[in-house]
Formats: C-alpha cells, sequence, structure tokens
C-alpha cells in the first residue's frame, strides 16, 4: 500500500511538474523555481523607492552611530537616542511590578502619555474591561511516598533589591481554573503531542494523572490543552536547568540564567484558538460589551495548572518511578528521570478570583502632512508579570527613545508624510489583550489605511540582531540593518547578524507565528508585520528577577542596547512614513510562497489526504510572474499613488473572511501560529494542519482558500 501510495504521488508530481514548467519556460521564469532565488535577488536589489526628501542643510551626526548614506532627517533622528536618558526611564518604568489591571500598571501609563505629550505627539488613554484572573490561594504538596510541600515563592538576594517586593504577584498560571486534585504524578518531558506520543508507546496512561512537564518546546497554553485532551486531571509546569538554568551558564546574581527558585509565571490561555479577552471574541472589550460565559470561551482551560521552580520539582522528580526516559527526555538535575506512574502523588489546589478588570492603552498620534490616511503603526505591550525589565520595558523605553526623537524632528520642522501611530499595549502578558481589543474596534479602519506594523516586545537582552518579518519587509530592513550600528563592536546590525551566520547569504528574518502584539495585525487584519530585538543569554524570563539590576549587570550595562534598537526601530519607522514609494517588496512575497507550496507539496507526498495542489502550484506561479511585472514597472507622478494602494493592499489579499478552518479568528491564511506550536509559525495553517490530522475535507477548503488568496494578490498588482 505505501508503494502504491508512493507511486501515485510520484506520477502526480510528474503531471504537475510537467504543468507548470511549461508556463515557466514560456515566461523565462526558471530562476523563480529556486528557493535561493529571492535571496540572490535581494542581494542585488534596493528598494523601489525615492531616496528620502533631505535639509538642505546638512546637520552634524554622530560617527559612532551613523553610516555616511543616511539622508539629513535621518542623521538627525540616529543621533537622538541617549543610553543615559534610556537607563533612566527603565528605572522609572520597573520601580513598582506593574500586572496589568493593577493601580501600578494604570501609573506606566500615565506616564508613558505623559511623555509622548512632552514629545509633541497626541497622545490619550484607552480602556477596556477584560476578563482577567488574579491567585487567591495555591498548593501544591506531595503526600506520598514522602511528604513535601512546594515553597512557590522566589526568595530575596541580597544582590538584587527589587526581590524584596510584597507587590509582586505570586507564582501562578494565569486562566487556570480554581481545583482540588490528588493524583499520581507522571513525567511528559515538554508536554508537547509528540511526548503523548511516546507516552502511548510506553503503554503510559495520563488519564487521572498530575501531569508534571518542563517549560520549553512550545507554548505553556499548548502544554496544558495536550494534558486536558489526554485526560489528565492537573498539570506542573516547571522550568528544568538543561533549559535555562545552570546548565546553560552561571546562576542569577552571579550570571544571567535562571536560580533555583525562580518560577516562569505565564498565561496558559489557549491563545491558538483566539487572543484577546476570553469573553468578547471578534468585538472590542469595552464597559457594555456583549460577553459570551466563562464556559463557552474556547480559549479558557479547563484543567488546575501551576508553575513551579525547579528547586521545588525536584523532590517530586525524585519520587517518580517507573521506566527510564528516553534520553532527549533526560533534563539537567542530578538525577534519573523517570516517566512514572507514581509512585510520587501530589495534591493540586489552586483558587483564582477572575473579574473583570480595566486595562489601559496609550495610542500616541503624529498626523502626516500629506497621506494622513496611510498610517505607519509601532507597538509594545507596557504590562509585566512582576517588573518586566526585559520584557516588555526595555521594549517601552526603545519605543519612547524614538518617541523623543521624532519630537526633536518635530522642532526643526519635520512634519511625517503618513501618520505615525504609538501604541502601549496593555494586559498582552495574559493573552495579547489591549492590542487585540484595539485591533477588533479599528479593524475597519486598519483595512484600508494601514501599512505596516513594527513591534518590539523584549527589546535587549544582548546585541544579536534578530526579528521576524513578512517577505515584502525583508530587502527594506536588510537595508535599514546596514545602516544603523551596534555600539559595542562599531559593526552594523547587519554586519552583527551576518558575523553570526557564517553560512548564510543574506539576513534571514524568521517567519512570523504569534505570541507578540503584531498578531492581530497580521492574523486578523492583514497588515505587514515585523518584530526585532537584540539578544543574548536570559534565564530569568517571567520571574521577579527580571529586573533593573539584572538589566544593569547582564542585558545591556552601558544601555547602548536600549539606544541602537531605538535607531533601528525609528529608522524604519520614518523610510515608511516618508518614502514617496511604501518600502514593501511584492516580489519577495511572491516568490517565498512559491517556495512554502513546493514545500508543503514535498512534505506530504505520500499523504492520501493531500488535494490536488495543481491550481495552488500555478496560482503560486502566476503571481511571481506578476509581481515581476509589477516591480519592474517601477513609479511615476502619475502611478505613485495607485502603485502605493497595492502595495498596502498586497497582504489583504491573504485574508479569507470565513478564516481558516476550525479557527475563525485567524483570517490570514498565509501566517498563522500553529494549533500546536502556541507561538510557532506554521505557514499554510490551515492546510498544514488539515493534513496532519488527515481531515481531507478541512485540506480541500484550505487548498481552496489559499489558491483564491494567491489569485486575488495576482489580481492585485496587475491592476
Amino acid at each position: 500500500m505505501v508503494m502504491r501510495n508512493e507511486q501515485s504521488s510520484q506520477q502526480s508530481f510528474q503531471r504537475l511538474l510537467q504543468k507548470t514548467v511549461g508556463i515557466f519556460l514560456i515566461l523565462s521564469l526558471h530562476a523563480a523555481l529556486n528557493p535561493f532565488h529571492s535571496i540572490l535577488k535581494a542581494q542585488n536589489r534596493s528598494p523601489r523607492s525615492n531616496p528620502t526628501p533631505v535639509l538642505k542643510k546638512s546637520l552634524s551626526p554622530q560617527s559612532s552611530v551613523l553610516s555616511p548614506e543616511a539622508g539629513d532627517w535621518e542623521k538627525l533622528l540616529l543621533a537622538q537616542p541617549n543610553p543615559e536618558r534610556a537607563r533612566e526611564t527603565l528605572r522609572k518604568l520597573t520601580a513598582k511590578p506593574h500586572l496589568a489591571g493593577t493601580p501600578e500598571d494604570y501609573e506606566t501609563a500615565v506616564y508613558v502619555r505623559d511623555e509622548m505629550r512632552k514629545a509633541g505627539i497626541k497622545a490619550d488613554l484607552v480602556e477596556y474591561y477584560a476578563w482577567l484572573p488574579y491567585p487567591k490561594s495555591r498548593l501544591v504538596q506531595m503526600v506520598a511516598p514522602e511528604r513535601f510541600t512546594c515553597a512557590l515563592t522566589e526568595p530575596v538576594l541580597k544582590e538584587d533589591k527589587d526581590s524584596a517586593t510584597r507587590q509582586a504577584v505570586p507564582t501562578y498560571s494565569a486562566y487556570s481554573p480554581s481545583g482540588d486534585v490528588t493524583a499520581e504524578v507522571v513525567y511528559a518531558n515538554y508536554g508537547m503531542p509528540a511526548d503523548y506520543k511516546e507516552l502511548e508507546r510506553l503503554k503510559i496512561d495520563v488519564k487521572g494523572k498530575i501531569v508534571l512537564v518542563r517549560y520549553g518546546g512550545g507554548y505553556r497554553g499548548v502544554k496544558a490543552k495536550v494534558a486536558e485532551e489526554h485526560g489528565a486531571a492537573g498539570v506542573l509546569i516547571y522550568s528544568d536547568p538543561k533549559d535555562d538554568g545552570f546548565v546553560r551558564g552561571d546562576m542569577y546574581p552571579r550570571g544571567p540564567f535562571r536560580p533555583d527558585s525562580a518560577v516562569q509565571r505565564g498565561s496558559i490561555n489557549y491563545i491558538f484558538q483566539y487572543p484577546g479577552d476570553p469573553l468578547t471574541p471578534n468585538q472590542p472589550a469595552t464597559k457594555d460589551a456583549a460577553r459570551i460565559k466563562p464556559e463557552a470561551a474556547a480559549p479558557l482551560p479547563r484543567i488546575p495548572c501551576q508553575p513551579l521552580s525547579y528547586k521545588d520539582a525536584q523532590p517530586i522528580l525524585g519520587q517518580i518511578q517507573g521506566p527510564n526516559v528516553p534520553d532527549a527526555w533526560q533534563g539537567g538535575l542530578p538525577l534519573a528521570y523517570h516517566v512514572g506512574p507514581g509512585p510520587a502523588k501530589v495534591h493540586l489546589k489552586l483558587e483564582m478570583d477572575y473579574q473583570i478588570r480595566k486595562i489601559w492603552n496609550v495610542i500616541g498620534t503624529l498626523t502626516g502632512s500629506t497621506a494622513p490616511d496611510e498610517w505607519v503603526l509601532l507597538g509594545n505591550h507596557r504590562d509585566a508579570w512582576v517588573y518586566g525589565a526585559v520584557d516588555p520595558s526595555s521594549g517601552t523605553t526603545a519605543m519612547l527613545e524614538v518617541v523623543r526623537s521624532f519630537g526633536e524632528m518635530l522642532k526643526k520642522g519635520w512634519k511625517p508624510q503618513r501618520t505615525i501611530i504609538f501604541g502601549s499595549w496593555d494586559g498582552e502578558e495574559f493573552g495579547l489583550i489591549g492590542s487585540t481589543e484595539w485591533v477588533e474596534e479599528h479593524r475597519a479602519e486598519l483595512l484600508q489605511k494601514a501599512v505596516v506594523y513594527l513591534n518590539v516586545d523584549s527589546a535587549v537582552t544582548g546585541t544579536n540582531f534578530g526579528g521576524a518579518a513578512v517577505p515584502s519587509l525583508w530587502v527594506m530592513l536588510r537595508e535599514a540593518a546596514k545602516t544603523v550600528q551596534e555600539a559595542s563592536s562599531g559593526q552594523t546590525l547587519h554586519d552583527n547578524w551576518m558575523a553570526r551566520n557564517k553560512d548564510a547569504i543574506e539576513i534571514k528574518f524568521y517567519d512570523m507565528g504569534g505570541g507578540s502584539d503584531f498578531a492581530p495585525f497580521l492574523n486578523h487584519t492583514g497588515i505587514p508585520a515585523a518584530d526585532f530585538s537584540l539578544g543574548g543569554p536570559y534565564g530569568v524570563y517571567h520571574s521577579t528577577y527580571d529586573s533593573f539590576t539584572w538589566m544593569e549587570k547582564f542585558g545591556d550595562p552601558k544601555f547602548t542596547s536600549h539606544a541602537t534598537m531605538a535607531r533601528f526601530w525609528g529608522l524604519v519607522a520614518l523610510r515608511f512614513a516618508d518614502s514617496p514609494a511604501i518600502p514593501l517588496n511584492t516580489s519577495e512575497y511572491a516568490h517565498e510562497l512559491l517556495r512554502h507550496v513546493w514545500d508543503i507539496d514535498k512534505e506530504f507526498k505520500f499523504s492520501r489526504e493531500k488535494p490536488d495542489l495543481t491550481t495552488l502550484v500555478m496560482a503560486a506561479t502566476q503571481l511571481v510572474v506578476k509581481t515581476e511585472a509589477f516591480e519592474r514597472a517601477g513609479d511615476t507622478p502619475a502611478t505613485l499613488a495607485a502603485r502605493n494602494r497595492v502595495r498596502r493592499q498586497f497582504e489583504r489579499a491573504f485574508l479569507d473572511e470565513s478564516g481558516l478552518p476550525g479557527r475563525s479568528w485567524f483570517r490570514h491564511v498565509v501566517y498563522a501560529s500553529g494549533q500546536y506550536s502556541g507561538y510557532g509559525a506554521e505557514i499554510f495553517s490551515g492546510l498544514r494542519h488539515s493534513l496532519k490530522t488527515n481531515n481531507a475535507a478541512d485540506a480541500k477548503r484550505a487548498a481552496e482558500q489559499l489558491t483564491a488568496a494567491l489569485q486575488r494578490a495576482a489580481e492585485m498588482v496587475s491592476k
């Protein structure tokens, strides 16, 4: 049967190839079949846009941060970000823990609003009312074969005065239900679908058990969901030192990695169903919004879940017996790991306080002088589990440096051609709430006016440049990376990346998945998006120790990386705001889509559920042809406005208003997070997931959605 399927697939593939090769020969586009073609083209092609208008009088640049090719307005912008000012900003933002919905969170919103206003930018608070849980009581106690009560706390470190706070929210998993269960424990590695298949192979049943899993390998909400699907009674998620603790390097406060008592808080909201407020899907969570009942909300977990430190997890792991774990499951603690079940038995008791709570976005607007109805959007979330010096306050600090840089330019007479909108989002840590609610409220306008969304979340943990972006941004981002220098090395960000990726031909940007505030803009509204950062060793994620002291000691001691990120972010925003031609490249996108079509055809070549993809391949091929012609045509004064409309709307062609099969909120048929990856991108998620789950009907529908989207995009660039 396998051989027959293989022969049939090969014959189908050969017929597919014969049809498409004919088209390529006729149109002389052999290179389009090469998956590296888009990268090679990018090396030899500059963005098709006119240079930014410059001032008549040159300004004195700071040679340490500027490239001589930068225009005068760009030089003025890039000269503004100030490391010492960034240090002061981060200290203010991290003065108190500021969990979403708390008075301290409101204080940060007012501070960000006032800083925008000082820079000459119109800024206001925008309120939403979201279903947010806080913890009331938590108990994790091993009751057999020995008794041990988990501390569930993070001790004070004398080297970090901020760790003494009493305002930190207790360690918990947001959106866990209340619950009281006692059961034997099964260790399930990372708790992802493949791990449960391995347990099935070992004939281990988790039904009615408490599953102990380690962080890593995927979003924590997926771990809760998969455990729920397999009938587990509860979930414990711990941080293993192999993943972000002493196995990686020195622990905080001696080094940047997770100490034994640090706990990763976090939401387990099923954002792969839909992000945002769980009770108001597809509509903004305003004060008087109609709300569904919590029991009807698809993103809410149904079994209790609690995070642990590895100090608390070790005694439990030490009492689990049964088979030894597969080699890949062995963590970094000094004991042999076993899968169980038991004899370790744990009592897990949680009580949560669920309420509708007010959160506060800050929206700053700098209205465009010639194209006010074309919007360039920048965003970063502001709420943190505790202090959030890295996540997200490094990003908020960088954004305020961008704001101040534009403020200095305004004083010199500059006005943006397009409107620039800054979003300081609240409630991101609970499930992208502030950004999602704002997008849902303004979706009709965004569909017409948005040009691009530029996101920075955890901006700084070191000096290593990287990011994710849709393909239409690649050329522009690479050019910007060649302009901005990384302060500690003196290299441009482009050379910084290339030095760490010696086999690469050009900077590679990751695919856009989920897990940060770009998701509602891209996945729900079809707005081209990017997300970038300067990375380094970081082991205190979502703990009390993600503090100003950690940043000052390890992440960015001189705060030059905060200034560098502000320069890059601001430069990209400026080029989008002021370039006569919107710097989005449609042919880069088309070539990447064609490569993905070939990849999925190859990946599932033996699948009996795979629909005939001939029409999809033809549509992808046609899109390459049409976008190449569009880019070659160039802009003239008579055509610029119309061609900019095409560039602005091109991403919207990939929206299907009915949504992906089984996930109607996700309307972008190319980019989405996977249902079992959580944050990770799953290209062509509707088709890919349907094929993985052997759902022929959904696979056929998803292939039709994709084909129609590519045809819409080709028609759009042909007008």
